[in-house]
């Protein structure tokens, strides 16, 4: 039982709900920043910081939010309340940021004088203080999610003190804020003015410049002329556009073998983002379900033969049932009988199938086997129609490559998917899309460590996802590119090291003397298995970074693709692509200021002897 007294449930919804309308909000910000960012050509390291520090905030918030939906009960009143203050003082921030992205709009973005300039620097002082205030309610909510985590009432009373003295510093942060800003504003409102009267100015010069006398009567090549002139104008609008679109759009590569989960990847962002698939093109991928539950018999089938395990007599009721279905019926385009289904569901079921197929390293089974065994009676019925949990789980090589654009919340998402048997003539054609990568998504599946190759029964499977990842890493398209490697099937490879030691694959790998004794002795001690695994973990990881040669950024999951929708997965590759494209732009900023340094040294440094020497020869 919690040790919270009993809290108000419509005042935890009702904070609930400014959580999320603040994340909205904050989410407009920061595109309207972005835009801004893509206007101001002369812009600083200030919109790229601000940007940052507030991501941080609405990942944060974002982290609250789950947090009070799944755990209403153990909310204490005082963290209640101290959450309601810092969304007020949220709500401020906010309506600090869009009235400062209200001033900063640029309508020309073409023609930058000294009042825009100076615009800009006021302006950059504004962000550079939301920025301090954004960094402390982020500090706030840290220590509040801790307090909200924490069981032990002492510790409980430290992280709220501090959250409280951050939340003065913050109020503090906000008054003097409020006193600025309007300071400020006033200035980037006078500088506006400013600019429009340079800007008028500058078209009234070139009136009187390009001017025609009074009597001049407008000819039709005069109207067919500036017909010529707007159509232009827009062509390069639009093309600026597109190109301040690319420079934003997040561009993924992924890439992996066979019925290594980067089919289910891809389908799946469609189905999540991208809109999904219709009922038409549903129908499309009936014949590819059912082969693949033609294939999962097939294998059930031959693992039993090859085993020649002693079964039950209900269980040979059920083989000779499926020995029987898999001759007569026309299983990948009818799909099996009600009889074939239930002897399928009996075999799988089974204890004594469930043993051979965790231990089996022969036979392949298609991917994501226990899916379609689970789903073979709906995948059976004559109106069959595949749902898109169907079609995501479908891992059938691809040949081509795939591309597709969807918005991830504040990420543009451009993905490519490339078979690695695709022809290379086409190959070449496409390599240029992949230059500037913001990450190369490489899927594994690291259960084959113990399936071995057919022309060399010494080497695992795993060896030749070494020899890929190093050929895509040392690749000089991803030269500039971060990497997410995606460790898939973590569960069954968990398991297969109980009865498929790693080091009967990979004699390089010495794992630890406890480990040894366990293997020996066969104890199920479930700490030495743990170490067991950790050792293991850590040999195959360390094999994929040995391959980095380059030093690229990398970033390692283990996951299990087949459990579920992967929202978790998901949301932590949305954050890692969003740090990613956080610190690309940082660098960008930080190098463009580096060469402007440097030319202004050089500038400086050649003045002088210009200087002297025009003094030199005047006397």
């Amino acid at each position: 039982m919690s040790s919270f007294p009993v809290i108000d449930e419509k005042r935890v919804f009702a904070l609930s709900s400014a959580i999320s309308s603040n994340l909205i909000r904050l989410r407009q910000s920061i595109d309207g920043l972005r835009q801004l960012h893509d206007q101001w050509k002369d812009s600083n390291a200030s919109f790229i910081n601000l940007i940052a520090q507030l991501t941080a905030l609405k990942s944060s918030l974002g982290e609250m939010h789950d947090w009070i939906n799944y755990a209403i009960q153990d909310m204490h009143p005082q963290l209640l309340s101290d959450l309601d203050v810092l969304m007020g003082s949220c709500e401020v921030l906010v309506r600090r940021l869009d009235r400062l992205i209200a001033q900063l709009e640029q309508p020309d973005q073409e023609h930058v004088d000294f009042a825009l300039k100076m615009k800009l620097a006021v302006g950059s002082r504004s962000m550079r203080r939301l920025q301090n205030v954004a960094k402390r309610q982020t500090d706030a909510v840290h220590l509040l999610l801790a307090a909200c985590k924490c069981h032990t009432t002492a510790q409980r009373k430290i992280l709220l003190h501090k959250s409280r003295q951050i939340r003065k510093e913050d109020a503090s942060s906000l008054s003097t804020l409020a006193r600025t800003s309007r300071w400020d504003g006033q200035c980037i409102k006078a500088l506006t003015s400013i600019s429009r009267m340079i800007q008028w100015f500058r078209i009234v010069f070139y009136i009187k410049l390009l001017g025609r006398s009074g009597d001049h009567v407008p000819t039709e090549q005069d109207y067919a002329d500036a017909a010529a002139a707007i159509r232009s104008q827009a062509i390069d609008r639009e093309l600026e556009e597109d190109a301040t679109w690319l420079r934003r759009e997040t561009k993924i590569v992924l890439q992996g073998g066979e019925n290594t989960g980067k089919e289910l990847i891809m389908r799946q962002m469609k189905v999540l983002y991208a809109g999904g698939y219709p009922v038409e093109e549903r129908l499309s991928y009936k014949g590819m379900v059912r082969q693949t539950v033609w294939q999962l018999m097939h294998a059930i089938i031959d693992l039993l033969k090859d085993t020649g395990v002693n079964l039950s007599d209900e269980l040979n009721r059920d083989f000779a049932m499926l020995l029987h279905e898999f001759e007569t019926v026309d299983i990948a385009t009818n799909g099996p009988t009600p009889d074939g289904v239930r002897a399928v569901l009996n075999i799988w079921t089974s204890e004594t199938f469930s043993t051979l197929y965790v231990r089996n390293f022969e036979i392949d089974f298609p991917p994501y086997a226990s899916y379609f065994a689970r789903e073979i009676e709906r995948i059976s019925a004559p109106d069959y129609i595949p749902s898109e949990a169907d079609i995501v789980r479908l891992d059938y090589p691809s040949h081509n490559i795939k591309e597709l654009r969807f918005n991830w919340d504040e990420l543009d998402v451009h993905l490519f998917s490339m078979g690695r048997s695709f022809p290379h003539h086409f190959r070449n054609r496409w390599l240029h899309q992949f230059e500037n990568a913001t990450a190369l998504i490489f899927t594994v599946d690291v259960s084959v460590y113990d399936r071995v190759l057919l022309e060399d029964p010494a080497t695992s499977r795993l060896t030749l996802e070494f020899e890929a990842f190093y050929g895509f890493v040392m690749a000089s398209l991803f030269a500039n590119s971060s990497v997410i490697l995606l460790l898939n099937n973590f569960t069954r490879f968990r398991n297969k090291l109980r009865h498929s030691p790693l080091e009967h694959f990979f004699p390089d790998y010495r794992p630890g003397v406890s480990t040894l004794i366990n293997n020996s002795s066969n104890n199920s001690n479930p700490k030495d298995q743990e170490q067991q695994e950790l050792a293991a973990r850590q040999y195959i990881l360390r094999r994929f970074k040995d391959m980095n040669k380059n030093k690229l950024s990398i970033y390692s999951f283990w996951v299990d693709l087949d459990m579920g929708d992967n929202a978790h997965l998901y949301a932590a590759l949305k954050k890692t692509l969003g740090h990613i494209q956080m610190r690309r732009a940082r660098s960008e900023v930080w190098s463009e200021e580096g060469r402007s340094a440097a030319e202004g040294s050089v500038g400086g440094a050649r003045s002088p002897t210009i200087g002297s020497g025009g003094r030199k020869g005047s006397i």
